[in-house]
């Protein structure tokens, strides 16, 4: 798997290059020379959206230690989703780093562990809710995309429905119902005999975390779709910062299709030449120009290269 999804990103790299010829150097120098000093108004949004979704992830843990701060939370996930973009394992490389050090800051592992698989769950969740409000925008700024909303919609309801199947299941003792299953089988390898309790206690946690805080859930997806909103306010200033201002309506709709192609690419390491060819397409569709899509999209992988810089600062630091 990891060398399929090596390859898929050595393809994607080449797709990238190749836009970048297309639209040409020097008017992309043109866009950034046009942003100019500019340019550290653009991490500003993903910082909020960062610190949001440590608020959510602190209402997800329940009766922590006083060093879990929403600070500490801010900076771990900060790490972990710098690992999740860069290393080819699925967007999910970067969550037992997470689990590891809240257990050495004094959690239990099974909570720290059900405490990521559950907010991974919400994040999703909220994320499909985010991308059909853009779809219910789509008929009022991109009435070009009616001939595409079945296809659209489709790949929509499919992102719901894992979503919510993996929500279902992390409510039912998946790991226990598992270890019974493979038991009567004959099929349970012995390493995973020995973290039978581990999981066990997991699968309580998770289950009881729905059961006994509702509020809570519901809360940290709240949080979680609002800083997806964040997410069209980093649209709508790149475009300001361009020359060539977006309403909100239309930043919305289109970072909220974006995030559609985005999804759909979590295989390959930070979805490299799906996030590009879906901003350019959409840009094209949004009547805004392949030049300006593809400056677009430069401008925030710029922004997400620091933030994963800087989370890679922090997964060494704790390392």
């Amino acid at each position: 798997m990891r060398l399929a999804n090596l390859i898929l990103l050595l393809i994607a790299s080449v797709f990238f290059v190749w836009i970048l010829n297309e639209v040409g150097w020097d008017t992309l120098g043109h866009y950034l020379w046009q942003v100019g000093w500019y340019w550290p108004l653009l991490l500003l949004p993903y910082g909020l959206v960062n610190w949001l979704e440590a608020w959510s992830w602190k209402y997800i843990l329940v009766d922590t230690p006083a060093r879990t701060t929403v600070g500490r939370l801010f900076w771990l996930r900060l790490g972990g989703e710098a690992l999740n973009q860069l290393t080819p394992t699925a967007s999910l490389g970067g969550e037992p780093f997470k689990a590891s050090r809240l257990q050495a800051d004094g959690v239990p592992l099974e909570m720290a562990s059900a405490s990521v698989v559950i907010m991974k769950g919400i994040l999703v969740l909220s994320l499909v809710l985010y991308i059909f409000t853009g779809l219910a925008l789509a008929p009022f700024y991109l009435p070009e995309a009616a001939k595409h909303m079945l296809f659209l919609c489709l790949a929509a309801l499919g992102l719901a429905a894992v979503g919510i199947i993996f929500v279902i299941v992390q409510r039912r003792e998946p790991f226990g119902n598992s270890f019974r299953f493979l038991n009567r089988r004959g099929w349970l390898p012995h390493f995973l005999r020995d973290q039978e309790g581990f999981l066990e206690n997991l699968d309580t946690a998770m289950s009881q975390f729905y059961r006994q805080y509702p509020s809570r859930a519901a809360l940290a997806f709240f949080l979680f779709f609002l800083s997806w909103l964040l997410h069209s306010v980093e649209v709508y200033l790149i475009f300001w910062l361009l020359g060539h201002p977006i309403s909100p309506g239309m930043a919305v709709c289109l970072d909220a299709l974006a995030m559609l192609f985005t999804a759909l690419g979590f295989f390959i390491p930070a979805a490299m030449g799906v996030q590009e060819g879906g901003n350019i397409l959409l840009a094209l569709g949004f009547k805004l120009g392949f030049d300006l899509g593809a400056a677009f999209s430069i401008l925030r992988r710029l922004r997400e290269a620091f933030w994963l810089c800087l989370g890679l600062v922090v997964v060494w630091r704790e390392k």
